[in-house]
């Protein structure tokens, strides 16, 4: 049967090459830079911008590789210029399902971030956010009128680089508000992301440029990990929580080592577990990873 969840032609096109785990249920996929998660396949193409086209490109070609009877559903979004894990449904009573774990905080959601800061830039190594948010005009700010809402994130310092202001941060998204993380990070830790001009109040530190390329409209936000609750068909213990992870890009990779940034293989390679122990593939789920390490030059 798990041979059923692999794409079924070997022509593979360019969106669908970014599946990294597909079984009887939901597709992922490690969600490039520069991508809407939005599209109307309905719309008129003479109005739609090609970020949209972009986006309905993957569907398609995701339902071509997987022979699905219909275009896969999407249940959640990332930012444009996030990178990661971005999960989608195969069918409608999966939406629906998935869905609701997204809206009831179900779902575990892991992030890593580069972040313009060294050691010294924070308080202790672990921290909880709770400041709310507010929107106006498209913009998103800290605030505390009765219109704020509530956004809670966890972070965890890993590492900081001990050749330039960078360091990276491990993320626990509680809630999925607009901009949340990008806010967060750089109006109550202090530390924007790297590649963020937007709520960064200051320019790029003359010792990051010094040892790392920085590519241009690039924000260094990776969603590392979903964790969903899944059910077996038998047995004592139906219940269980299953992590994917999505490897972190190659740009993200070169400048944590040129910034001397370790990074654990983890998060490099991406992968499965079920409940807390690696896995290759889901047999309860006719699920498989199907992603190769990324090879990377020297």
């Amino acid at each position: 049967m798990l041979q059923a969840l692999r794409p079924a032609r070997t022509g593979i096109s360019y969106w669908a090459r970014n599946v990294v785990y597909a079984d009887r249920s939901i597709i992922v996929l490690n969600k490039p830079a520069g991508l809407i998660c939005q599209g109307s396949v309905e719309a008129s193409s003479e109005n739609k911008p090609r970020d949209v086209d972009k986006f309905n490109d993957l569907l398609r070609d995701v339902k071509d590789t997987f022979a699905l009877e219909s275009l896969p559903y999407p249940v959640h979004r990332l930012d444009k210029s996030t990178t990661g894990t971005l999960l989608l449904a195969r069918n409608s009573p999966a939406a629906r399902q998935f869905s609701q774990q997204f809206q009831s905080r179900v779902v575990g959601k892991t992030y890593l971030a580069l972040v313009r800061g060294g050691e010294k830039s924070f308080p202790t190594r672990s921290g909880e956010i709770r400041d709310a948010l507010e929107f106006s005009d498209g913009r998103v700010s800290i605030g505390e009128s009765c219109a704020a809402k509530f956004a809670a994130t966890d972070w965890e310092l890993i590492a900081s680089s001990p050749v330039a202001p960078l360091s990276l941060l491990r993320l626990t998204l509680h809630t999925g508000l607009k901009h949340q993380l990008r806010i967060h990070l750089a109006h109550s830790l202090h530390t924007p992301i790297l590649g963020d001009n937007l709520y960064a109040r200051s320019s790029i530190s003359e010792k990051i440029a010094k040892i790392t390329r920085l590519p241009e409209k690039r924000i260094f936000l990776h969603a590392a990990q979903l964790t969903l609750s899944r059910y077996r068909k038998t047995g004592p213990q139906k219940h269980f929580r299953l992590a994917i992870g999505a490897p972190i890009p190659k740009d993200f990779i070169t400048i944590c080592r040129d910034a001397g940034i370790p990074l654990d293989h983890i998060y490099v390679d991406g992968g499965l577990s079920v409940d807390g122990q690696h896995v290759d593939d889901v047999p309860d789920l006719e699920g498989r990873w199907l992603r190769k390490p990324p090879v990377l030059r020297p």
